[in-house]
């Protein structure tokens, strides 16, 4: 009997496709379920919201001086990209009614535990006008209320600042939606 000789297999087009498909998801997801792992806070499960999301709420400046606070908190995921070794785990952006007219701050910061149920913000003010305008947040989150500690500064006409060792000031927020993000109104 004969022995034909074996030449090389025919490569199975459609078995790398499948194969390298999902080699892909299954990295992707493991960088993705290792940020979720890392970072609960920013996962949202039935019956436990995340910290991410919108808050609404009331900010005391002052005797007879509450201004209503929106914010939008959003994980920072991981990408290719990022190449940060120390970057903030949370950005997001707040409004603040003042005098007519909305304040706008940058926030980021981190999770100061591993349930996030405490965290730290800064935040940076898209106007640097005269005025208060609020200090580094700190607060404490659990489930559908957020207590946030802050102290105000108050910027004169001239640049100066007043303030930053003002009295700490608490207040609390609830769940919002992205209509009261966006519809703030301070008419």
């Amino acid at each position: 009997m004969a022995v034909r000789p074996q030449g090389r297999r025919k490569p199975n087009k459609l078995r790398f496709f499948v194969l390298f498909t999902a080699l892909i998801v299954v990295g992707v997801g493991a960088v993705y379920g290792l940020h979720w792992a890392a970072n609960p806070w920013a996962l949202s499960l039935p019956g436990r919201p995340a910290l991410t999301g919108h808050w609404k709420g009331t900010v005391p400046y002052g005797p007879a001086d509450d201004r209503r606070i929106v914010l939008r908190l959003d994980d920072d995921p991981p990408s290719a990209t990022d190449r940060c070794g120390d970057c903030p785990g949370m950005v997001g952006v707040a409004k603040v009614c003042a005098a007519g007219r909305t304040e706008t701050y940058e926030l980021w910061g981190d999770a100061r535990n591993y349930r996030g149920t405490r965290f730290s913000l800064h935040t940076r003010s898209e106007v640097e006008g005269p005025g208060p305008q609020l200090n580094e947040l700190d607060g404490e989150w659990d489930g559908d209320l957020v207590r946030i500690r802050t102290s105000l500064t108050t910027l004169g006409a001239d640049g100066t600042t007043t303030g930053s060792d003002s009295p700490p000031v608490t207040f609390e927020m609830t769940r919002a939606d992205e209509d009261d993000f966006d519809g703030l109104s301070c008419g």
